[in-house]
Formats: C-alpha cells, sequence, structure tokens
C-alpha cells in the first residue's frame, strides 16, 4: 500500500473531520501523484485518499476506513442518489464534492443527464467508472466538463467530452411550476445554477400579478423566469449574449413575456436609475465576486455598489431579494453589507425571516466550511 505520513496538525484536524492535508503538513511520502494512499500520523492510519504533491492540497481523504477508491465512489453515490433523489426527484446537485465526501468532484443530475465536473488528480483516472456508476439510477449520457483554474492547479488539462451516450442541443427540467432549458455542452458551470432553486421557487410567493420586476445578473433567467410564471412583468439584465438568448427561450418556453437588456449590471442599473424608473421587487445575484481572502475587500466594496443600486431602484416597501455565492464573505459580513447600502441610500430594510442559503442538495459538511457559500436575503425596503 502506498502511503503518506502527516504532521501532528494535520493528524489532528482529519481526526476532526477535516477533508484536506495541505502540502506543508507532509512529512513524507512513498507514493506518486494521482496515487490512493493510506494516510499515517507515525503508525497511526487515519483514512485513505488521494495524493498529489503538486497542488496545495497534497492529500484528500475519501474514507477513513480501509477500501478501494471504486467501493467509496459506489457507496458516496447511492447514498446521495437515495436521500437526494427523495427531495427532488431526478433533478439535483447528485455529488457536491467536500459537502458529499468525495473531495474535487462535482455531478450534477437533469433527468437522463449527467454532467460531471472534476478537481482532483487521483479521480480523473476513475471517471469512466464514476459514468457508469450513475447509469445504475437511470441516467444515461454523462458529460465531462473540465475547464477552469481548479483543474490547472491540479495538475489536470481541460477537457470537454461525453463519456457516456450524447444528446443533442438542450435538456428540459421542471422547477415548481417553471420549466427551463439546461445547455449542458455550452452553458456556464454544468448549465443551471441548482443551488437557487429553492429561493427561486420561494420568489413565486411574493409575486401578484402585475408586479414590476428587475431580474440582475439574471444567467439563463431562473428567478425571472419564476416571477413571470407566477404574473409578474420582468426586466432582465444580464451581460452574456448566450445567457441571454437562453432567457428568451426559456420564456417562450413558459409562455410568458418579458424584457432582456444585454448589457452591464451596474451601468444598467444605475442608467434605469437616473430614467426614475422604480421596481416592486429587485434580485440580485451576482457572480461570486471572492474566491479567496485575498479578495474580500474588493469584493464587500462592490456587494455594497450593487445593493446601493438595487435598493434606489425598489419602490417603498418593495421587495430585495439579494444574494452572495462568494465563500469568504461570511453570513455576518453580507447581511451588514447590505444593512450599509440601505442606511447610505436612507432607505429602512426589514429582512424576511432568517438568511437563506443553498438547496440541500448542496449539502454542507460543517468540518470544511468553504461548502457553505451561498447567502439569500429576502427584505422589504421602506
Amino acid at each position: 500500500m502506498k502511503t503518506v505520513w502527516v504532521n501532528e496538525k494535520a493528524a489532528r484536524e482529519l481526526k476532526r473531520g477535516a477533508l484536506h492535508v495541505y502540502a506543508q503538513n507532509v512529512l513524507r511520502a512513498d507514493a506518486n501523484a494521482g496515487d490512493w494512499v493510506e494516510i499515517k500520523h507515525g503508525r497511526e492510519t487515519l483514512g485513505m485518499g488521494f495524493y498529489n504533491p503538486k497542488s496545495a492540497i497534497a492529500l484528500r481523504l475519501f474514507t477513513w476506513g480501509e477500501e478501494a477508491p471504486e467501493d467509496v465512489l459506489a457507496r458516496r453515490i447511492e447514498e446521495a442518489a437515495r436521500w437526494k433523489g427523495k427531495l427532488y426527484g431526478d433533478t439535483y446537485r447528485w455529488v457536491f464534492a467536500e459537502g458529499d465526501l468525495l473531495p474535487g468532484l462535482v455531478v450534477d443530475r437533469f433527468g437522463d443527464v449527467a454532467v460531471v465536473k472534476n478537481q482532483c488528480l487521483g479521480l480523473e483516472r476513475y471517471l469512466g467508472f464514476v459514468a457508469e456508476e450513475l447509469r445504475k439510477y437511470g441516467v444515461d449520457h454523462v458529460y465531462l466538463k473540465g475547464k477552469g483554474a481548479g483543474r490547472k492547479r491540479e495538475g489536470l488539462p481541460p477537457v470537454e467530452k461525453w463519456l457516456v451516450g450524447r444528446i443533442g442541443e438542450y435538456v428540459v427540467i421542471n422547477e415548481g411550476n417553471a420549466r427551463f432549458y439546461v445547455d449542458v455542452v455550452g452553458g456556464q458551470k454544468t448549465g443551471f445554477y441548482l443551488d437557487q432553486r429553492e429561493n427561486r421557487t420561494e420568489l413565486e410567493r411574493h409575486i401578484c400579478p402585475g408586479d414590476k420586476v428587475l431580474d440582475v445578473f439574471a444567467s439563463t433567467g431562473g428567478f425571472g423566469i419564476h416571477a413571470a410564471v407566477a404574473g409578474g412583468e420582468v426586466t432582465f439584465v444580464e451581460l452574456g449574449r448566450a445567457a441571454s438568448r437562453m432567457i428568451r427561450r426559456n420564456l417562450e418556453l413558459n409562455g410568458v413575456d418579458g424584457k432582456v437588456i444585454t448589457a452591464d449590471a451596474l451601468k444598467t442599473m444605475e442608467k434605469l436609475e437616473r430614467k426614475g424608473k422604480r421596481y416592486d421587487v429587485v434580485v440580485l445575484d451576482p457572480p461570486a465576486l471572492a474566491k479567496g481572502g485575498g479578495d474580500v475587500e474588493d469584493a464587500k466594496k462592490m456587494y455594497f455598489r450593487i445593493n446601493m443600486a438595487g435598493i434606489k431602484l425598489l419602490k417603498e416597501g418593495g421587495l430585495l431579494v439579494t444574494c452572495s455565492c462568494s465563500h469568504p464573505i461570511t453570513p455576518k459580513d453580507f447581511v451588514g453589507i447590505v444593512r450599509g447600502a440601505a442606511e447610505k441610500t436612507g432607505r429602512r430594510i426589514q429582512m424576511l425571516g432568517s438568511l437563506r442559503g443553498q438547496a440541500p442538495d448542496h449539502s454542507v459538511y460543517l468540518p470544511q466550511p468553504e461548502t457553505l457559500y451561498l447567502k439569500c436575503m429576502f427584505a422589504r425596503v421602506e
């Protein structure tokens, strides 16, 4: 058995449930990059996982027992399919990396299509096995999306290919009262942001027919489509041309109307404010503005500007739905930013219920705090 020895600090963290060991905490390795290894501190075995000395995360722990990687993968995939299928039928985040105790691996299911993303060097050789395991649960097509900085940091090349089967252009999924096209090949990430599903369906409850709704950073229209289905008159703001085209397709798919503005979000909000436009509902769902600790202060300033601009566009008593998917921005940070933005604009703000987060299929593994990343606030603004 290939073996990697870690220092006391790493051993202590692994015993508390951590799944990562950083390179500086590795003492010695009798293993090569990508090997499945036994992780030890002295004579004590702490678990098993994949080793990559070329990565800042040198060890990713997958099990605390003695198991082959195929057995761990099969067991975790089966466990996730069982409990997530109860919640969501056949469309869900099947594997949420560390959140589902499979570090580096993400799988989204859209009916009989699954999209796989991998950022673990050792796992790459097992992706064919993963695809075959997914097929046991009604999936006929599996697409690998392998681009981005995470793979580069692992020493993995970019790759985009079908592992099993192949489909035509889009998948159609149902989400509450709405339907969406999903572009698994050309779309962002896995093609659709399933983490916001509960927040999107919650929005429908707050919409009255005729409400004027502004959906900013709209992506493929998730929030705004739900608002339109509930009777809202929706304006979408999205910079991406491909995403804007998908919004129009999703409007048509649901038999509803809406206006799509393909332009910079902040500049558009400022322009609408100067024109005197006001809305009953404003949704702000920007992309991650802070990837790591070094980005936090700049990200806070940008979230502040975005929320100020959104609040200015609300009618008295209007609803603000504002989000952050940057895990370095804590819930406390985010609430403070929104409160400060409201104060700066001279408006009073009431948060409706607790701060919301990601859907349950994006499960939070508490020893890995970065698995809790999404913040979503519903607030009434006077």
